[in-house]
Order: C-alpha cells, then sequence, then structure tokens
C-alpha cells in the first residue's frame, strides 16, 4: 500500500493510538465478521505495519480491503498472548488465518497431591478433579526448561508410577541429588510435602521467598554443626539464584471469572469486560459511555446489571474495581438466574488483582483508541467552565507563575495550551522592571498587564487566564485586566495543603483549590478527576517554565557580577579560567602566575582580578 492510502485509511488514527504492549489484535469486516487474528509483541507497531507496506505479503493488500475495524485485547506478556490469539482463532475460525497447526492442547503442569509420593506430570488435558494445574504453557522447551530447573532445586520424585513401584534400589537422580528416593529409602512425609509447596512456590514465580527460606534453613544447619545438610542446602539456593522462571499464569485453577474495569475523563468512559475460561483469558469486551453524570459506582453497577442481560453465561466470580452500594443485591439476582452461588468482589492482590489491573489497561486503551484528542479536551473543557462559572468553554487557555530567590531575580512566566495540548511558540518571559524586593502581588499585576496589554493590541487574548496562587494573587490579575477595559475569565489555582497541628500527631489536608471571583469560598477539585489533572498539568508547566528561567538567569547574573565586572576579562579569557579552575573561589586562592598564565593575560591584570575575587567573598567592612 502507497503512502497516500495509508493516509487516507479511516483505521489510521485508531492503530495510532494502540499500545506498545503484547497482545491480540482482531480484524472485522463491514458486517462485523471477524476475518483475521494476529499477535504481538507491540501491538501498535505490528497493526500499523499492515498500513505503511512494511508488510510485503501478498495477502495484506487484499485483507486491507476488507478490513472495516480492528480491536485489541491487551496481555500481560507475549507468552499470553499467542495462548490467547490461538483460542480466539478456533472460536471464530477467521477466514484469512492459515490455520495449519495441529489440533492438540499445550502442555499443562498436573500435581495431584492425593496419591502417596506426589510428582509434577506433563499433560494435554485438563481433568475435573481435585489435582492442581499449571499453565498451559505455549512453547514446549520454555515448559521443560522450567521443569528441569524445579528438579534442580527441590529433590522431588520424577520418575512414572510403573518404575516408581518396581525400585529396588535409589536411581541416577538420588545419586546427583534431585531426587530424595522416597521408592527406596525412608522419607519424613512432611519435609516431602515442604518440598511440594517449594516446587509450587517456584511455579507461581516466588522464587525469591523460597530462597529466604532456604537460607534459614541453611544458617540452622550451619550451627547445628550438620555441614553437609548446610552444603545441600546453599546449592539449591545457588541454582535459585541462577534460574529465571517465567510466570505467565492467569490462573492455577483452571477456574472461570469475568473482570471488569472503568476508564473514565469527566462524561466520557470506557468500560472493559476481561473474560476469562478455564484459567485463560478467553476475550475481552469493550463499550464506550457518553455523556455521564452519575458515580462510578454508579456506572459500574448498571454496567454489570446490562451486561448479563439475554443469555450470556454468567461465571461464578466477578472482579470489579470497587465496591458499590447494591453490590450484594446484584450479586444475588445473579446467583438466581445462575443457578449457583456468584461472588462479586474487588482486586486487592494476587490473580484477581493482576487481572484487574490488565482489565484496567484495556479500558484504557480501548478510550484512547475510540475518543480523539479534540472529543476528549471538550469533555474536560466543559467541565472546567461548568466548574469555574466561565463564559464560554475555554480552547486557548494560559497559565502564569512567578519565582524569585529572596527577593533576587524575580522573573515571571507564561505558557498557552490550546485544546489541551502546550503551545510553545506562545510561551512567555518576563523580567521584572526595577524590583528587587519580594512581591508576587505586585509581580502578578506587572505581568498580567504587560501580557494583556499586548494581547489587546494583537487581538491575542486567551479564552481563560490561570494564576498560579490564592485569592491575593486572582485580586491583583484582575485589577490588571480591569485596568484595561478588557473581558476575560481570570482564575486562581492553589495547591494542595497539608497542615500540621503541633499538638496533635494528625495532618489536616486539602485538594487543589480553585478560587473564582466575586466568591466567598474557594471551590475544592476532586483529586481524581480528570479536570484536576489537567489543570495541574497546566500549573506544573508554567512552574517549571519559569523555574528554568529563573536559574538561568541567576546563574548568568553569578558569572556576570563577579567576572565581567572587571575591565579586561572578557567571555574568552572568562571561559578559559572558569575551565580550568572550575569556580570563581579556585581562581581566587590559585598561584597568580598561573591565573595569568591561564588566562593569557598580564600578571598585573591576574593580580587585579585576585583582589577584586578575595574582596567579594570576604564581604564589605563590618560585615559578619
Amino acid at each position: 500500500m502507497g503512502n497516500r492510502e495509508t493516509e487516507a485509511h479511516p483505521l489510521i488514527e485508531k492503530v495510532s493510538a494502540f499500545p506498545q504492549m503484547p497482545g491480540v489484535y482482531l480484524m472485522r469486516a463491514a458486517d462485523s465478521e471477524v476475518i483475521y487474528i494476529g499477535k504481538a509483541k507491540k501491538l501498535r507497531s505490528r497493526v500499523r505495519s499492515y498500513f505503511n507496506g512494511q508488510d510485503d505479503r501478498l495477502q495484506v493488500g487484499f485483507l486491507m480491503q476488507r478490513v472495516a475495524d480492528i480491536e485489541m485485547i491487551v496481555t500481560e506478556t507475549e507468552n499470553q498472548a499467542f495462548i490467547l490469539e490461538r483460542d480466539l482463532i478456533a472460536k471464530y475460525k477467521p477466514r484469512y488465518n492459515i490455520r495449519l497447526k495441529d489440533d492438540k492442547t499445550y502442555l499443562s503442569i498436573r500435581l495431584d497431591r492425593s496419591v502417596p509420593w506426589p510428582r509434577l506430570e506433563l499433560v494435554r488435558r485438563r481433568e475435573d478433579d481435585d489435582a492442581e494445574y499449571f499453565g498451559p504453557y505455549s512453547f514446549s522447551h520454555e515448559l521443560r526448561s522450567l521443569l528441569d530447573s524445579v528438579k534442580r532445586a527441590v529433590p522431588l520424585r520424577s520418575c512414572a508410577d510403573a518404575v516408581f513401584y518396581n525400585r529396588t534400589r535409589p536411581c541416577l537422580e538420588y545419586q546427583i541429588k534431585r531426587c530424595c528416593g522416597p521408592c527406596c529409602l525412608e522419607v519424613d512425609r512432611k519435609q516431602y510435602e515442604e518440598y511440594l509447596d517449594q516446587a509450587v512456590a517456584l511455579l507461581q514465580g516466588k522464587a525469591d521467598w523460597l530462597v529466604k527460606d532456604l537460607t534459614k534453613k541453611m544458617e540452622k544447619a550451619s550451627a547445628e554443626l550438620r555441614f553437609e545438610d548446610a552444603a545441600t542446602i546453599r546449592d539449591r539456593i545457588e541454582t535459585l539464584q541462577t534460574t529465571k522462571t517465567a510466570h505467565d499464569l492467569i490462573s492455577l485453577k483452571g477456574d472461570d471469572k469475568d473482570v471488569f474495569a472503568l476508564y473514565r475523563e469527566e462524561t466520557l468512559a470506557a468500560l472493559a469486560v476481561l473474560r476469562v475460561r478455564g484459567g485463560r483469558i478467553s476475550e475481552s469486551k469493550n463499550f464506550l459511555l457518553q455523556d455521564l453524570h452519575v458515580s462510578d459506582a454508579e456506572v459500574l453497577e448498571s454496567g454489570i446489571s446490562q451486561f448479563y442481560m439475554g443469555d450470556r453465561e454468567v461465571p461464578a466470580e466477578i472482579v470489579v474495581p470497587l465496591e458499590f452500594e447494591n453490590l450484594s443485591l446484584v450479586a444475588e439476582a445473579l446467583t438466581t438466574r445462575r443457578g449457583a452461588r456468584v461472588e462479586i468482589a474487588t482486586a486487592q492482590r494476587g490473580v484477581r488483582y493482576r487481572l484487574s489491573q490488565l482489565a484496567h489497561v484495556n479500558a484504557q486503551q480501548h478510550f484512547i483508541s475510540s475518543y480523539g484528542k479534540e472529543e476528549r479536551y471538550q469533555s474536560i473543557a466543559k467541565a472546567l467552565a461548568k466548574t469555574a462559572k466561565l463564559r464560554q468553554v475555554p480552547r486557548r487557555i494560559e497559565c502564569v507563575d512567578i519565582s524569585n530567590l529572596q527577593g533576587s531575580d524575580i522573573v515571571g512566566a507564561l505558557v498557552s495550551f490550546f485544546d489541551g495540548e502546550p503551545d510553545k511558540a506562545r510561551y512567555r518571559k518576563y523580567k521584572m522592571k526595577g524590583r528587587d524586593l519580594p512581591d508576587d502581588f505586585a509581580s502578578i499585576f506587572e505581568v498580567v498587564s504587560r501580557r494583556l496589554e499586548r494581547a489587546k493590541e494583537e487581538d491575542t487574548l486567551p479564552d481563560l487566564l490561570i494564576i498560579d496562587g490564592g485569592p491575593g494573587q486572582l485580586s491583583k490579575a484582575i485589577e490588571a485586566r480591569d485596568a484595561l477595559g478588557i473581558q476575560l475569565d481570570i482564575i486562581a489555582l492553589a495547591k494542595m495543603r497539608t497542615m500540621r497541628d503541633p499538638y496533635s500527631p494528625t495532618v489536616q489536608s486539602s485538594n487543589e483549590r480553585i478560587y473564582i471571583a466575586d466568591a466567598a469560598e474557594p471551590i475544592e477539585l476532586d483529586a481524581q478527576a480528570e479536570l484536576t489533572k489537567f489543570l495541574q498539568r497546566v500549573r506544573d508547566e508554567a512552574h517549571r517554565f519559569v523555574i528554568t528561567f529563573h536559574r538561568t538567569k541567576r546563574a548568568g547574573r553569578v558569572l556576570r557580577s563577579v567576572l565581567d565586572e572587571i575591565p579586561g576579562i572578557g567571555p574568552e579569557r572568562r571561559q578559559r579560567l572558569l575551565r580550568y579552575f572550575g569556580s570563581v573561589a579556585m581562581i581566587a586562592r590559585a598561584d597568580g602566575a598561573e591565573v595569568a598564565r591561564v588566562g593569557r593575560m598580564p600578571r598585573s591584570l591576574a593580580d587585579k582580578l585576585q583582589r577584586t575575587l578575595s574582596s567579594r567573598q570576604q564581604g564589605p567592612k563590618g560585615s559578619p
């Protein structure tokens, strides 16, 4: 496909918002039929290759003529994407996927603790029994490498029952300390159970915990003078520390659950439902919500109720990101419909938490890929206009900040945002005119006056001006505006405050606050709202810009005040001296002849320079 066709394709903008994360993409035709499924280590790069001509397979051009939409499911690892791709191909049977693979299932690890001496078995099918299953694993070589690591670290039996029950003496595995020999030797049952727990910990990726546990046992054995046992444990620890066991499991029990996640920016939201079946991700359902004026809890409650309408399967467990008022009632209703108990739980840790985070990523990425930047900013801008009682929904927003160090080098700066994005061409810097005392109010008045006077002449007034500060700073900005006879919305944004009671350990804090004209009390902002995050972003950018300007000005003043004021010390000599000596103080303490040589100057000028520097460092007479 040529560049012109790439630019014109309606899906290119949506694909550009895909994350650089592992996952699976589904291509759909105009009638919503899934016609192709693929996996990717980096979703955005892989899918974009279909549009920019990097994928030169013959069938790509033919395929892209039929693609009307592309969906994605984000996974934690490439391994999970590999498994999910296979499952989805088996489910949808896309016409353009080449299905030359056999129908065998992937390998899993089975552990049946009900037998006398359990072992880790490789199986392809999960049975409905009481055994524990780990996996599935998409690559057999990775699985066998994992099992080999477990065998070297934990001495469990590995032979089949036919061999195990016919042994008369321990085999080579026992000799090389990879088996404790329960076939022929007396092995403590409790100790063997402990080995099983350690093997499970390794399969779950908890090698660090096992290393700590074994370290304690090694130290104990050494203290009891059981040096041979201590050496054996030491070897197992070294094996664990040099072995990396990748853990890509979703659920060890092979259970079914649906995981809900909500990503929201003001009145726009995306609801994602990650469906896990048999311990593996089976699909992801995503829904867009607009014009929301209710809480997240209400959105979630309504979303769950509507999701299971009709004939959609209800699993035994539903994971939600937060609790809502009628959680127990919704669970009871779903239990009645399913005919068996349904648990709705929040995610705190473990598998539930991992799945909840993964579902949140899917919701966020679906939101970003579905809503354009302009649409998302419009939602924030409308919320800002409503909250701050503005005359219009702002497109261009400017923010003013002041910086000084104990009253010296007072500077101001202004940053500009258009439709939610920085417009750096309109950033401005201001040096205060003839002011050495730290007066933020007067500085705000000067900066706002200069900015608005220029804007009035050039007809470049913003829609909203934000002042970093409180009611005092806001009052001065409004005074400057009114003096010029301009109509302009101005608000002040005050930082979060933390107040400590000297007579109590209690710490009181308040959220970010907006001050508006003619309002007795400030408007406290929701810390989690996207509006708050946007205003913080604007204020932080203004702060960064003014601080950078202030540091540059102060650094230049320090150098100029000491060296540039001395006749005969020009920029080249100053640069040579500072590069060689490193600082003004070192120049003052150096040998005069060396200063003259480095600065390529007469000795008399070098002596004069050192006398001047020494007097500056000592300060005026009478000073402490």
